[in-house]
């Protein structure tokens, strides 16, 4: 059962698997996982519900961080334990005075409290995995992370993390358009709108991404590449 089940109209729908829109993922290139924003300015710090979280951040989505933080660990689990890359691309408060903020709301300063750029513990990077900063949503504008992948020999990206409607959203189009096969986690990657983060992630999979859960993108990963026991 997709996410957008439900909330996408079955005329629009039809109108796009009729005209051949769609992408199904394919899995024999070579990998990397991207973890776009998964900070606690886009989470919080408990898992409540976005009204609530939004006291402590404006830019927190409460539970489904929580939920989405859940899946990342999963996620990073196989990646590691395989010896494939991990990259996290992380929004950065002090890029803003050079380019402009990530988006054009004025939230005020409540999201730059001691750790609100922070990675959460549980998922957070290990020693040797590469942090690209970032200053708008896209995790490739003026950076260097289509560079550091190349380097790596990466042809496939894995996206987690937050917003769904927005720096995932910019962040896979982009990947998309520089050449990168690209999958979006779909239970990796987090919204405070539910509908907006349905809705971005039908279109995604119409257009640009393939659009899967974590555990299927493991078990197709791990199929051609096993990990040894005890890893």
């Amino acid at each position: 059962m997709a996410v957008w089940d439900g909330i996408i109209p079955e005329r629009d729908r039809q109108v796009y698997e009729q005209a051949g829109f769609s992408r199904l993922p394919r899995w024999d290139g070579s990998p990397a996982l991207l973890i776009v924003d998964a900070l606690w300015a886009f989470i919080g710090h408990q898992p409540v519900d976005v009204l609530e979280a939004i006291k402590e951040y404006p830019t927190a989505c409460g539970q489904a961080g929580w939920d989405g933080m859940e899946r990342i660990a999963a996620a990073l689990a196989f990646f590691r334990a395989a010896g494939l890359p991990v990259v996290y691309v992380c929004a950065d408060g002090g890029l803003k005075s050079l380019y402009g903020a990530t988006t054009r709301t004025r939230r005020g300063e409540a999201e730059t409290g001691p750790d609100a750029y922070a990675v959460p513990e549980p998922i957070a990077p290990a020693p040797g995995e590469a942090i690209v900063k970032k200053s708008k949503a896209s995790g490739f504008f003026r950076t260097s992370l289509d560079v550091l992948l190349w380097r790596q020999h990466v042809d496939t990206v894995l996206i987690a993390g937050s917003t769904t409607c927005g720096c995932i959203r910019a962040t896979t189009v982009d990947a998309h358009s520089l050449g990168f096969e690209t999958v979006v986690l779909a239970d990796a990657v987090w919204d405070r709108s539910p509908f907006s983060h349905a809705v971005s992630l039908f279109e995604l999979s119409m257009k640009y991404a393939a659009v899967v859960p974590v555990d299927e993108a493991v078990a197709a990963l791990g199929a051609r590449r096993p990990v040894a026991e005890g890893s």
